[in-house]
């Protein structure tokens, strides 16, 4: 059984990230405890992983022997001497760096790593499959001196066997509750309640929602959120009003056309959507444009992320907003710190999300209108800070709106 860093750690009496820095020669650790990991590691048979990353510091490109998967360099020139972050994405994604969201998490990342002097890697991997490939290279033990693993379909074995070898890892836009592992999200639940809220302020109290796997925590924490705002403002709660896609094969766009041409061909349809993310939102844009259905006229509609394209509909889109290159950046400085041993307690950094208003939200039809209450309530309260969550206890930081030069801090 090859020995592996955890075994490392048992023996010299350390925790397996001061091990990883260790054999890095990276953080902060003494030289006496740096000592004593490397006199275990060579005891045990171990070859140092800086020898596996002084290899892999060659082409910017390159491609695994099986072909399984690839990775890619997208920041810094070659040279031995700079660590490797290895970005973590499912292949279902199809390419990170276009895609609206992921795109600009990614820029976000690549920016900060390469200020701070490291070479920043793309991995496409398998959703279920074991993705021992990951950490394999010549010397038995992944070259990347940490992991970012982005979006919620990277499987959670991942992490785990990350952990295992001592490898730092954080999660982006996906977390993994009861697990000691770090994660940079967004404020889903909360930023939804806010949305539906402000639907509730401008008249409507038949709101629909249209969204995708609930096997993604993000989606799932969003149509959380739909359904407590409903309870808290006391509107009407239908099933029939809520069309979800299980399909993770499906994009956002059919998503959003196929649930809107169900919600509108019923007796009563909401007068409002919710769609849970942006891309959704487009179809259901496509479905009511083909009804003739005018937008925000006869149907608002409210999106969730703030892509580009948000902006440049017809209307303009009514979304919340995520600031999706400092979440990228938090995450990457975040990964950092547990590189150097900086608060190596594993934290959750929750980014605030905010309302901005467009094009395609306004007080329902008069007809619709006669139906609801006679007086809107509002319910006044702040919008939900940007919070950094211990497992052993919470801490704050500042949230930061859109444009705003501060971030969140870990």
């Amino acid at each position: 059984m090859d020995t592996t860093i955890r075994e490392i750690a048992r023996q010299a009496g350390v925790s397996p990230s001061t091990v990883s820095r260790a054999l890095n020669r990276r953080g902060r650790i003494s030289e006496r405890t740096r000592s004593r990991v490397l006199n275990v590691a060579r005891s045990l048979g171990y070859r140092a992983r800086t020898e596996a990353m002084d290899a892999a510091a060659g082409p910017a490109t390159s491609r695994s022997g099986d072909g399984s998967g690839s990775s890619t360099s997208i920041g810094g020139t070659s040279g031995s001497g700079r660590a490797s972050i290895g970005i973590v994405f499912n292949r279902r994604l199809s390419s990170l760096v276009t895609d609206p969201f992921y795109g600009a998490v990614v820029a976000g990342i690549e920016e900060s790593l390469q200020k701070l002097g490291y070479r920043v890697f793309l991995r496409s991997i398998d959703g279920a499959g074991d993705n021992s490939d990951l950490f394999a290279d010549q010397a038995g033990e992944s070259g990347f001196t940490g992991l970012l693993l982005v979006g919620c379909d990277v499987h959670p074995q991942v992490a785990r066997t990350a952990r295992e070898k001592g490898i730092p890892v954080v999660l982006v836009d996906n977390e993994l509750p009861g697990e000691p592992v770090d994660c940079v999200v967004s404020d889903n639940e909360a930023a939804t309640r806010c949305a539906i809220e402000h639907l509730y302020q401008s008249g409507h109290r038949r709101v629909g929602f249209v969204g995708g796997p609930q096997s993604h925590i993000s989606l799932a924490q969003r149509y959380a959120g739909y359904t407590k705002a409903l309870d808290e403002l006391r509107m009407p709660s239908h099933r029939r009003w809520v069309v979800f896609s299980e399909s993770v094969d499906k994009h956002g766009p059919q998503i959003g056309y196929e649930g809107t041409l169900r919600l509108m061909d019923l007796p009563q349809p909401p007068t409002a959507i919710f769609a849970d993310n942006d891309m959704t939102a487009l179809g259901v844009l496509k479905a009511l444009h083909e009804r003739g259905i005018r937008v925000p006229d006869e149907v608002s509609v409210i999106g969730f992320d703030d892509i580009q394209v948000a902006s440049h509909t017809h209307p303009p889109l009514t979304t919340m907003h995520i600031p999706k290159q400092q979440l990228g950046s938090i995450a990457a400085r975040r990964l950092v710190d547990i590189i150097n041993g900086v608060d190596p307690a594993p934290v959750k950094i929750v980014i605030r999300a905010t309302l901005v208003v467009r094009g395609t939200v306004a007080a329902p039809p008069p007809s619709d209108g006669a139906a609801a209450e006679a007086e809107v309530q509002t319910r006044v309260g702040a919008e939900p800070e940007a919070e950094v969550e211990a497992r052993t206890g919470t801490r704050t930081a500042p949230g930061t709106a859109p444009g705003s030069a501060n971030e969140a801090e870990a």
